[in-house]
């Protein structure tokens, strides 16, 4: 069976490439070993959104004292239904488009061949062109190894049959700090422990200060410089001993410590490509792995591992091979997004890399609590912060604390792409009441002439 592009992977970093291309008349296979649309429609950003939206629906409701019964496999079966709705929608758009989608493993033989296993079929593929969409998987540590009942991993962490009762959290990273949140405002008991100085180690530490603040104001026990030395069923429950010495009884311990590439068993020697220290596919500034006609994209090359980064990256790569408008994706314009609530959202570089990089610069940041629309829900610890170049021509940073802060984000991007000025910023008409009204009184803040926001 020949192809003139063969895509290993129908997740976000997968499927976009092969819709592109076949609308451009290419014949398109994409292999699937497990569920179309991958982590981020099936265990990832779907699931947990849908999560996050319910949670924070109860949150609204306890500032009147509202409450509200629910049924927790109801909750679940909602959350499944939303996931396949999404998961339908990605194969009806393959579907139409002429792409055939083939069920089972698929593993290189070649640069040009691609063998593809399951329990009902085994084909092998010649193609012109293969993109390599492999994702990751979850990783868990010596001491703590999933089982599927009570040390498990975010693929779990939103399915489980029964409500948890105790939770312990092991990683401050976005996924640990996105749970929870969900689990705690779901009435869950949850302990986090962060190995590093603080949460969300990748940050600044106001940024990190203002979220552990907003997880310790929902319940959460949040526990910097600790990490778990072992964990031990008893009975139906898991004894969680940390460093310490404190020893935590739970129904489940979810390791969320970071992912590892889907690397091994897909013949990646077979087709000469290489990976890097961390084990992710090597690929250059064109995310070509060396071997002609050989690209790799999405989490499995590393970088942010971010599902609006695969995409770009997918749709760069499927240009590529066209010959048509191919684009290098900025990866500081890539936005980072923590949906917890407060939600942190930020471009650019943050105060640590340029201290790091030697870069000197100007720090503006003003409280949110102002605007109407952070009063509402109720978030005091709510800022913006923008890192200017010395000369104030420049926007090096973009970092938002905020309710909504993953939807204003986008309000902010054409600053730091230089396409908006301040002077351009103070004059627009943002909607009034919304958190992105922001943007025009940090104009206005940091060119002198603030309304709302005192000067210093």
């Amino acid at each position: 069976m020949k192809y003139d592009v063969v895509v290993i992977g129908s997740g976000i970093g997968g499927y976009p490439a092969a819709a592109y291309l076949a609308d451009k008349g290419l014949k398109v296979a994409v292999v699937e070993e497990h569920l179309i649309g991958g982590e981020c429609t099936n265990y990832g950003c779907v699931p947990s959104k849908a999560f996050y939206q319910f949670a924070e629906s109860l949150r609204g409701l306890e500032k009147v004292n509202a409450s509200v019964s629910y049924e927790w496999r109801s909750l679940v079966e909602w959350v499944r239904g939303v996931v396949k709705d999404a998961r339908d929608g990605i194969e009806y758009l393959l579907g139409s488009r002429g792409v055939e989608v083939l069920r089972g493993t698929g593993k290189l033989l070649s640069p040009r061949r691609v063998k593809v296993d399951s329990e009902s079929v085994r084909l092998e593929l010649e193609a012109n062109n293969v993109i390599l969409a492999l994702g990751t998987n979850p990783a868990d540590i010596p001491v703590a190894r999933f089982d599927g009942k009570g040390v498990i991993s975010n693929r779990e962490a939103l399915y489980l049959d029964e409500k948890p009762r105790r939770v312990l959290i092991v990683g401050g990273g976005v996924i640990g700090v996105e749970l929870a949140n969900i689990y705690s405002s779901l009435g869950v008991e949850v302990t986090l422990v962060e190995l590093l100085e603080h949460i969300l180690p990748f940050t600044d530490r106001d940024i990190a200060q203002a979220l552990r603040m907003h997880l310790i104001n929902r319940g959460v026990r949040v526990l910097e410089k600790t990490t778990l030395k072992k964990a031990e069923p008893r009975g139906e429950d898991y004894v969680a001993e940390l460093s310490t010495g404190e020893k935590v009884e739970v129904d489940k311990v979810v390791v969320a410590v970071g992912r590892k590439p889907r690397t091994s068993g897909v013949g990646l020697e077979n087709a000469g490509l290489r990976l890097d220290d961390k084990g992710y596919v090597k690929v250059d500034e064109n995310l070509e792995t060396g071997v002609p006609g050989v690209y790799a994209v999405g989490d499995v090359v590393g970088g942010p591992l971010l599902a609006h980064k695969a995409l770009l990256e997918s749709i760069a790569v499927a240009k590529k091979i066209t010959g048509s408008g191919y684009f290098k994706v900025d990866y500081k314009l890539v936005p980072i997004t923590i949906f917890t609530g407060l939600e942190v959202a930020s471009i650019g570089y943050t105060e640590k890399e340029l201290l790091a990089m030697g870069v000197k610069y100007l720090k503006y940041r003003i409280p949110l609590y102002f605007l109407s629309a952070v009063k509402i829900k109720g978030y005091k610890n709510a800022f913006a912060k923008i890192l200017l170049d010395e000369k104030k021509e420049r926007v090096l940073g973009v970092h938002i604390v905020a309710p909504s802060a993953s939807e204003v984000i986008s309000a902010y991007l054409p600053l730091y792409l230089g396409k908006l000025s301040l002077e351009e910023a103070m004059k627009t008409p943002y909607p009034h009441l919304t958190v992105s009204e922001s943007l025009r009184d940090f104009a206005e803040y940091i060119l002198g002439e603030p309304i709302h926001v005192l000067k210093k």
